[in-house]
């Protein structure tokens, strides 16, 4: 009588009844392979999340950025314009070229995005004083515009954050400072740093509207407006928006007070070594 031997569906045999020793190995193998085929694609996807988020992010603070270097420049030409003096001119032609550089910088900028940074700023390189000046450069008709006066005090100098996020940053708050200045009196904008704990304060402190009480528990929200009268352009709580999600990714806060019709201060907390220079 001819034997036969049951075939599992699935598992062939070729009529030798399966080692169990051999078909446990084999599963085991199948499953160290499965298992390290799923981390690999956990952490493309991850890496895929984390792109998506900055990517995101960047956008957000480049559309909003890009509109005062433009609006600069318009600035500066219609001053250019109202003048009859050729010195004037000149000398008005200097922050031109430069704004429309500065400009040129930031989309070149864009046009090299592709992930992350392979370098990221070096610890301790980042100078505040540095960061400010190219800031002012590129809202200097705007500053020209609205006679503001700016005074700066740095008890800590040097900072261990990106470049490009603490230029947004300052970018950020003083420009809103000259948008939001008080009709009544001169403009008054002073920046400055502390240590404190574990942290390096960077303060923007301004004497212009200030905001209303009731609508302080919107200033950080995405695209709230502060104020009856609107700014062309923007308002003020999309720049707030990003600064607080900037710093918040980066381990930080920030903080705010205003008094209506007296100014406002606003407090942002960068986390720090101890042994960051002064």
């Amino acid at each position: 009588m001819k034997s036969e031997f049951y075939q599992p569906v699935g598992n062939k045999t070729n009529g030798v009844a399966p080692n169990t020793s051999d078909e446990v190995e084999l599963k085991k193998a199948d499953f160290e392979k499965i298992s390290t085929e799923n981390q690999r694609l956990l952490a493309e996807i991850l890496e895929l999340q984390y792109t998506n988020k900055e990517y995101k992010s960047v956008i957000y603070h480049i559309s909003h950025d890009l509109n005062w270097p433009l609006n600069n420049i318009i600035s500066l030409i219609n001053l250019m314009m109202d003048t009859q003096d050729p010195e004037e001119m000149v000398t008005l032609s200097k922050p031109v070229l430069k704004s429309i550089n500065n400009f040129k910088a930031s989309m070149n900028e864009i046009l090299k995005l592709n992930g992350r940074e392979d370098k990221p700023d070096i610890k301790g390189q980042v100078t505040i004083k540095t960061v400010l000046t190219e800031v002012l450069e590129s809202i200097n008709g705007q500053f020209l515009d609205s006679g503001a006066v700016l005074s700066r005090s740095f008890q800590v100098s040097h900072l261990n954050f990106p470049k490009k996020k603490l230029r947004s940053i300052l970018f950020n708050l003083i420009s809103n400072a000259i948008k939001y200045k008080s009709p009544e009196r001169i403009s008054k904008i002073h920046v400055s740093s502390y240590r404190k704990g574990d942290y390096v304060v960077l303060s923007v402190m301004d004497n212009g509207k200030g905001i209303q009480p009731q609508k302080m528990d919107q200033l950080f929200t995405k695209f709230g407006t502060l104020h009856d009268r609107s700014h062309t352009g923007e308002s003020l709580g999309i720049g707030l928006f990003l600064i607080k999600k900037l710093v918040e990714e980066a381990g930080g806060k920030i903080e705010a007070e205003s008094e209506w019709d007296k100014g406002s201060v606003f407090n942002v907390y960068l986390r720090q070594e101890s042994s960051l220079p002064n």
